[in-house]
């Protein structure tokens, strides 16, 4: 069993690599498993598999690192976004049973250059308050069941937020545990089978769990401004190219 599971693991590579490197980025920032690792695994994989796959590997990793940050995070907001995400993931759950897998992967590419164009072009602050969480989180309940992320509405809405640096990262590891497994549970009721999406988690976890303990290790010492600016690089390449992609053929 363990010289099978090894030879699986060879096969996987690649994507495990892409897990690692977004696992160590979401320990240094609280974000980005999903935003850099959804359209990167497209490469390898249907994107109606890379979805469910994201959302299991999200839970797992916001989990154990959002037990840690109960009392730093503003939970009080956690509670009016997830109240939207509630009234956003039935519509999401019907987008992504009727779109193809060509739509949905230019659908997350889309979604992701959005979000970083508008992150980086508007420096405007939105006042946090609860009508403006609780729109917030009607968005990211749609793009978490759809996209598998519900982090760039939520990244946009705080993106210029006056919480420090800590109380920001105990907030996304709580509010995207609460989305993901919200997501994870509206497939499972809506008879969409998560099974395959475990099959290959099993393979990823490794790297899953050596990104975040590497991140959490080496936290207080990386700069944060030259690792976004790498992965906004990044994530600009790989959404063009995955639209482009779909565009030719």
């Amino acid at each position: 069993m363990l010289t099978a599971y090894l030879v699986g693991f060879e096969a996987h590579l690649a994507p495990a690599f892409v897990i690692f490197f977004s696992a160590v980025l979401q320990s240094i920032t609280g974000f980005g498993l999903v935003i850099v690792a959804a359209p990167l695994l497209m490469i390898f994989y249907d994107p109606k598999l890379t979805v469910p796959i994201m959302l299991l590997l999200a839970c797992c990793a916001n989990f154990c690192q959002g037990l840690f940050a109960l009392r730093t995070a503003n939970l009080r907001l956690v509670f009016w976004l997830y109240l939207g995400v509630l009234c956003g993931q039935p519509l999401g759950f019907w987008a992504f049973d009727h779109a193809s897998s060509a739509m949905l992967k230019v659908f997350i590419s889309a979604i992701v250059l959005f979000s970083l164009g508008t992150m980086q072009a508007f420096h405007l602050r939105i006042r946090e308050r609860p009508r403006n969480s609780w729109i917030t989180g009607i968005f990211s309940g749609f793009t978490s069941i759809t996209a598998g992320m519900g982090g760039p509405p939520f990244l946009i809405y705080l993106a210029h937020s006056r919480m420090t640096v800590e109380v920001m990262r105990a907030t996304c590891f709580v509010f995207f545990f609460l989305c993901n497994v919200t997501s994870l549970t509206s497939y499972e009721l809506g008879g969409l089978p998560i099974a395959p999406a475990l099959g290959e988690c099993i393979y990823l976890l490794p790297a899953l769990v050596l990104g975040i303990l590497i991140g959490h290790a080496i936290f207080a010492y990386v700069p944060k401004a030259l690792i976004r600016r790498l992965i906004f690089v990044l994530l600009y390449i790989t959404c063009l190219y995955t639209i482009l992609s779909v565009l030719v053929h």
